[in-house]
């Protein structure tokens, strides 16, 4: 039976689920940068600067000034389609019409993300490949579980060769209702056949740790490394708090 060490003892699981974003791949260095860019573009389509620019960096959670981001803020949890939404609702605050400033948003972030590679900016956590790799050579059974949408999980995966290291990948969109809603790690569970209860739920968020709370899973474990929430605030949700995903001890 394989299982995961926890406090001296050791608890049986067979699937572990993770989260993308702050725990497969560090998510300031990864994403901050792109959200900046499309700022960038965003702003020279209206011909402003200055305190438009930090108004729409605070309006999805980043410091414009520090470039931290908000762990309960819009950016960590929010898939594309709903920062749109958030970029247009801060120009429809500036005086911007609607159903312009959703188009003007949209092509900010497509005109963003065609300038360049930008997977290439995509940080992985150190040793990642190989962990998982691990993971499916003990037995064990892996899965994604993302607010990211689909289009960019398998670019990510893919760029970082890791697209075939999970049994099942759930992006936004694909479960309803989305995450806190324990729904996405039951129809997980579901496919393949496995119970909450001999699973391990592994993320950077508080939102990761009240999903397996609540679908009932074996453990709940909160990655301090690649991820934007405070260990203070993780530890009064997650079972177990590590810094690094490497501080892991699975066995088989």
């Amino acid at each position: 039976m394989t299982g995961i060490e926890y406090q001296g003892t050791r608890i049986p699981c067979r699937l572990i689920i993770f989260d993308k974003d702050g725990t497969l791949i560090d998510f300031t260095a990864t994403w901050v940068p792109l959200i900046r860019k499309r700022v960038f573009f965003l702003l020279k389509k209206l011909g402003k600067n200055g305190e438009l620019e930090a108004f729409l960096l605070k309006s999805w959670g980043i410091d414009p000034t520090s470039g931290k981001v908000d762990p309960r803020g819009p950016c960590p949890v929010s898939p594309r389609s709903d920062e749109i939404i958030i970029g247009t609702m801060a120009l429809y605050q500036h005086g911007y019409h609607w159903d312009e400033a959703k188009q003007w948003v949209s092509q900010a972030f497509d005109e963003a993300d065609a300038d360049g590679d930008w997977r290439k900016n995509v940080v992985p956590i150190e040793g990642i490949q190989i962990f998982l790799a691990q993971l499916k050579k003990d037995g064990f059974y892996t899965a994604l579980a993302t607010n990211d949408e689909r289009i960019d999980t398998e670019a990510i995966l893919n760029h970082l060769d890791m697209d075939g290291l999970f049994d099942m990948i759930l992006c936004w969109g694909e479960v309803s209702p989305a995450k806190p809603h324990p729904e996405t790690i039951l129809t997980i569970c579901r496919k393949l056949s496995v119970p909450p209860g001999e699973t391990v739920m592994v993320g950077d968020s508080v939102t990761d740790m009240m999903m397996g709370k609540r679908a009932g899973v074996a453990l709940t474990i909160g990655i301090l490394e690649g991820g934007v929430t405070p260990r203070e605030e993780l530890e009064k949700v997650a079972d177990l708090v590590v810094n690094s995903i490497r501080d892991l001890r699975f066995f088989r």
